[in-house]
């Protein structure tokens, strides 16, 4: 997969606050610029179960379309258990960027990975993977959610990121 870090508009306080209520009404004090590009690590979790998805900018022309309704496509890819060995080993030493649960009841954990060595370590890792091929078109897409095949099945729907959780910054 063409994989690279970025740099990320996560909420603010106000944000959290905004996206735990369902609110709309966004305003430029609601997100902050993180100051290092990175990969984030994202937990999702509801009543029990977690689903894990890395979180990363997707190299054009390559680009995936859209299976849940969010701004940031999400591609399937076979359960690789190298990769989520080292991405779980990796989390631990990183902090948290944020946790909050959000309208619908689904908890939201973000970790932010910014050393420059285990960027480099995913990037490579990550190159040689494939994602479906049935998933893919030419839509352009600037972020992506990679999610195996085992967790994506764990929910029988689909579980929503939030339209603000995280954006790509310009």
């Amino acid at each position: 997969m063409q994989l690279k870090p970025f740099t990320a508009l996560l909420p603010t306080a106000s944000g959290q606050q905004k996206i735990q209520t369902g609110a709309t009404d966004w305003t430029a004090a609601d997100t902050a610029v993180q100051a290092t590009p990175g990969y984030y690590w994202h937990e999702l979790t509801k009543n029990g179960i977690h689903q894990w998805r890395l979180i990363a900018a997707w190299e054009t022309p390559a680009s995936v379309t859209t299976m849940t309704p969010a701004p940031i496509n999400t591609v399937l890819y076979t359960r690789q258990p190298v990769i989520e060995m080292l991405i779980d080993d990796w989390v631990g030493h990183f902090p948290k960027a944020l946790e909050l649960t959000d309208a619908a009841g689904v908890m939201h954990r973000l970790w932010q990975i910014t050393d420059a060595d285990v960027t480099a370590d995913i990037t490579e890792t990550m190159a040689d993977v494939s994602p479906r091929q049935t998933w893919l078109t030419t839509t352009p897409t600037p972020l992506v959610m990679l999610v195996a095949d085992s967790d994506w099945t764990k929910f029988k729907q689909p579980l929503a990121v939030p339209e603000h959780l995280i954006q790509l910054a310009n």
